[in-house]
């Protein structure tokens, strides 16, 4: 059993887990800690990660890279950062009824598929599971994994979908900007005041690929309370490499007289050239020269380029990137002279926006936590931390809410709608509305506008079966609904309580019945007899009016996340697992013909090496038998298997041994069997 969180981003992306108490980053097979985020279809078994980046350019047609952007859904246009994405796609139209964006791919026979975004992003968690298994040796059980703060609920469910593909249905969500306070409060404990001190306000400026996000948290020794956060999705890494790309083209064009914009793979090659740059200028600021061969039509490309320059052909991105800031800053409205400022994040690097923050808050801003891997740090930290099988540390973490949440209703043939949670307020979050429907929708603040209200809608609740009226009611019945505002920003209802005010049917009061007279003891004197004047005794008083009593009756509630998904299709279950065997079946005739080719140059090799091993009258045939694989080794071998390349292994090593002397080696033909995973139970891990 392992626990993992996973820091899922525009670029790369970062697996960690829990070993031995402490969390660790896993490296990929590649020995690198970030796996890129990108699939590609051209081969068997897919290139995921470093293999498919490695293909961006030249297998563009069949490769999906840097496609987290397509997952939020409810923007009129994502702008300039799908040019990034290599392969065809097509975003969700506002104007149209599609729930998801798709991207169009050919695969190792110029076939053309199309795939939804979640069935890619479902192959890559594939990769990122793998990458943790291969380092833990054991199953994922628990698993966080990061999204962007303003993702809605009908975005994280698509993530979740993408999760059910996988066949990982248990993945949580928890926000970026969360997870970063999380991984400052905990790692930093030490430095941070007590719980019952005043907590200290950490600003951090995290400017990724596809974006910039800022928030504001208070950490204390015992945990950490997010307060505000804003984002930019006009900055990010890739816009600056964009506006670096187009100035090479332009001195292209006017040097060379050709247009690198209209040719796809010299407009990626420039991509990857201004990445380069990017990253050298922001090390050093001295003249670098940029230089691709045979951009297009045979023809070298050459430029120059400084940190000047570049700061010059960027200032619309600082721009924009000092707004966000400046906005930040007039809603949190924060003594900027008590609060410390965190850069993380790759883009964070660059010499100007550094500046830019300095310049804002006035002081330094750190870069105490690892740019890179800070995130995934604190995704690990609460995975654990929120685990019942991991011994607990005294260890909270409380988010905001990020866009107001409306309550609509209909009450006596009019629509109503409350705010019931708003912007800013804490969560972890319970509340109560009770209201006279059971049938109550959730949405966005922001739905009213929207021409895809559909995409900001967060639930629908309503009875789980008809509801049957009171004859004894003397009001409405009412219906109070408790909302559950989770860590995940997912809201949950888990039944309704009804309440009504009835009167209770008046019961006949029983007949009073004559005493028995008491007969004396034997012996004993006879009671006396009652006096004539006694005064009658005092009739009891008349009841009242019976008086309505509350009764509340527990009901199944009927609980619905976003109209904006839809449920997961069994068609991309099923597809996902067709090519997974058929991944898996690549990888085993890789592995098997690697081993009769290494079998077989080995054998070679002591063939020409020492003679003498052999037995002299079967010379001959064994050579004619190795030339004949020599000649075979490299031919199509589409209709071969895995069990192909073992039988032929295994006539190979029969007929090597049967003209050894030393007939040392012996075949033993044994079944082939599947490999079991056996899930190894780990005792409570301390965090």
């Amino acid at each position: 059993m392992s626990i993992i969180g996973i820091d899922f981003g525009a670029y790369t992306s970062y697996v960690a887990g829990i070993k031995d108490g402490t969390v660790e980053v896993f490296a990929n097979e590649y020995s690198l800690l970030a796996t890129p985020t990108a699939v590609a279809y051209n081969a068997k078994p897919r290139p995921i990660g470093v293999s498919a980046r490695q293909l961006v350019v030249a297998k563009s047609k069949s490769t999906v890279a840097f496609f987290k952007p397509l997952l939020r859904r409810n923007v009129e246009s994502h702008g300039r950062i799908l040019d990034a994405i290599p392969c065809e796609t097509t975003a969700v139209d506002l104007k149209s009824k599609d729930k998801y964006a798709t991207v169009k791919v050919y695969d190792e026979n110029n076939t053309a598929h199309t795939y939804a975004i979640q069935q890619v992003l479902g192959t890559y968690i594939t990769k990122l599971f793998g990458v943790a298994k291969a380092a833990t040796g054991t199953h994922v059980e628990e698993c966080f994994m990061t999204v962007p703060y303003y993702f809605t609920v009908s975005d994280r469910q698509v993530i979740l979908e993408a999760a059910k593909i996988a066949g990982v249905p248990f993945i949580k969500l928890i926000n970026e900007t969360a997870a970063l306070a999380a991984s400052y409060a905990f790692f930093k404990k030490a430095t941070l005041p007590a719980a019952n001190e005043t907590p200290k306000k950490v600003v951090f400026v995290d400017v990724g690929y596809s974006q910039a996000q800022i928030s504001v948290a208070d950490v204390h020794k015992e945990g950490a309370k997010v307060l505000l956060a804003r984002h930019s999705t006009e900055v990010g890494g890739f816009f600056f490499d964009d506006v670096i790309r187009g100035y090479f083209a332009d001195v292209f064009q006017q040097t060379k007289k050709l247009d690198a914009r209209a040719n796809r793979k010299a407009w990626l090659r420039l991509a990857d050239e201004a990445e380069k740059a990017k990253k050298s200028m922001s090390a050093a600021s001295t003249k670098l020269f940029a230089q691709v061969e045979c951009l297009m039509e045979d023809t070298d490309f050459k430029a120059e380029i400084d940190r000047t320059l570049f700061e010059e052909l960027a200032a619309p991105l600082f721009k924009a990137f000092e707004k966000l800031v400046i906005d930040f800053l007039n809603e949190a409205n924060l003594n900027i002279a008590e609060v410390d400022v965190e850069l993380v994040g790759g883009s964070s690097r660059i010499p100007a926006l550094r500046a830019i923050v300095e310049r804002l808050f006035q002081h330094e801003a750190k870069t105490t936590m690892n740019l890179d891997e800070a995130i995934v740090r604190g995704t690990t930290l609460m995975a654990g931390l929120l685990s019942p099988r991991v011994r607990k540390a005294n260890f909270t973490l409380e988010d905001f809410v990020p866009e107001t949440v409306i309550a609509r209703y209909t009450n006596n043939g009019q629509q109503k709608t409350i705010a019931l949670y708003k912007r800013g307020e804490t969560i972890p979050n319970r509340k109560n509305l009770t209201v006279f429907t059971p049938e109550v929708d959730l949405f966005y603040e922001s739905f009213g506008t929207s021409p895809r209200p559909d995409l900001l809608h967060i639930a629908h609740v309503n009875a789980a079966h008809p509801i049957e009226p009171n004859q004894n009611a003397v009001e409405p019945t009412k219906f109070r609904i408790p909302f559950v505002y989770e860590l995940d920003h997912l809201l949950h209802v888990n039944n309704i309580m009804r309440i009504d005010k009835v009167l209770q049917p008046e019961e006949p009061a029983p007949e009073p019945q004559a005493a028995a007279p008491e007969q004396p003891a034997e012996g004993a004197a006879p009671p006396p007899a009652p006096e004539a004047n006694a005064a009658p005794a005092t009739p009891p008083k008349p009841a009242g009016p019976p008086q309505p009593k509350v009764q509340e009756t527990r009901i199944d509630a009927f609980f619905t996340h976003s109209d904006g998904v839809e449920q997961v299709k069994q068609e991309y279950i099923d597809a996902e697992k067709a090519l997974l065997k058929l991944d898996a079946d690549a990888e085993a005739k890789a592995e098997a013909m690697n081993a009769y080719e290494a079998y077989f140059y080995d054998v070679r090799g002591q063939v020409e090496e020492t003679p003498a091993l052999f037995i002299p009258e079967k010379m001959a045939d064994l050579l004619k038998v190795l030339d004949q694989v020599d000649q075979s080794l490299y031919d199509d071998d589409e209709g071969l298997t895995a069990a192909s390349y073992h039988e032929k292994l295994n006539a190979l090593k029969k007929f090597v041994n049967e003209s050894s002397l030393q007939q040392s080696v012996k075949i033993e033909e044994v079944p082939e069997t599947e490999p079991m995973d056996v899930d190894q139970k780990q005792p409570p891990t301390a965090v």
